[in-house]
């Protein structure tokens, strides 16, 4: 079978940490129209929401919204980190497994675990876990993974999209109108060339264990400069902060049980 028919010949289900993530797959977005989970706000520092800018994109390219749609505002999903609070994460991943075990025959695709951000490797295993729980029930999903920061060519085994001139444009212009992104799209073209986005490489997950708690992500790195320069009260370090909630939201072999609604608890 092509890559073409192995994109277009079934559903597509994405999760996604932060709104903007979807840019790096515009091109899927129009050729698949896939539904789309974002598991926080992207409000960030700002406190200004960016959930309306990715509404808008999905709905410009056919795609839709999840029913998990940005229920974590960026401090809360931080601020469950530092504490050691686990239930917001396994609530969303017991809601992702519901949904993905409705789509039953479906291709997910899911934020690689970089290092660069806590969230966003969070957001990898819990989509790991979800179809992990999902599969168990009978589904039947294949898992891929989107770089956010590396190179778009990437690595290993998976599907290939290039874009044709008019499809590279379309994602051109839904990047201008991503505002609150400008600054990070910016450095993405300057650190590969403008033209590396041609290409959206969706590799397929192979399984291997979570990082041993030796690991030192690149933002342990960040953080510990940020402290030194008084911008942050404290590092989010991998094996005391991340591996502890990556080990519990794969380790449970059922849902657990949790308040069903994140809102009264974490917006």
């Amino acid at each position: 079978m092509s890559e073409s028919n192995r994109l277009d010949n079934r559903a597509w289900f994405l999760i996604f940490a932060h709104p903007g993530h979807e840019l790096r797959a515009h091109h899927l977005l129009e050729r698949a129209r896939p539904t789309v989970a974002v598991l926080t706000d992207g409000s960030g520092s700002t406190g200004k929401s960016r959930l309306d800018q990715t509404s808008d994109l999905l709905q410009s390219t056919g795609a839709r919204a999840a029913s998990v749609f940005g229920p974590l505002s960026d401090p809360r999903a931080y601020a469950a980190l530092i504490v050691g609070d686990v239930r917001p994460f396994l609530i969303l991943r017991d809601r992702l497994a519901g949904a993905l075990r409705d789509q039953r025959h479906a291709a997910v695709l899911v934020d690689a675990a970089e290092g660069y951000n806590p969230v966003h490797d969070v957001c990898h295993w819990i989509g790991r876990a979800a179809v992990a729980q999902a599969v168990r029930s009978g589904a039947h999903l294949e898992l891929f993974e989107l770089e956010l920061v590396s190179h778009p060519e990437g690595h290993g085994n998976g599907l290939r999209l290039a874009l044709d001139d008019q499809a590279f444009a379309r994602k051109l212009a839904a990047v201008e109108r991503y505002h609150e992104l400008a600054g990070e799209a910016q450095a993405a073209f300057e650190q590969h060339g403008r033209d590396a986005f041609r290409l959206e490489f969706l590799r397929r997950v192979a399984d291997g264990p979570v990082p041993a708690s030796s690991w030192v992500p690149h933002y342990e790195e960040v953080g510990e400069s940020r402290v030194k320069a008084g911008l942050y009260a404290s590092v989010l370090r991998y094996a005391q902060h991340v591996k502890p909630v990556i080990d519990a939201l794969l380790k449970a072999d059922r849902p657990a049980r949790h308040a069903e609604d994140l809102r009264p608890l974490y917006q």
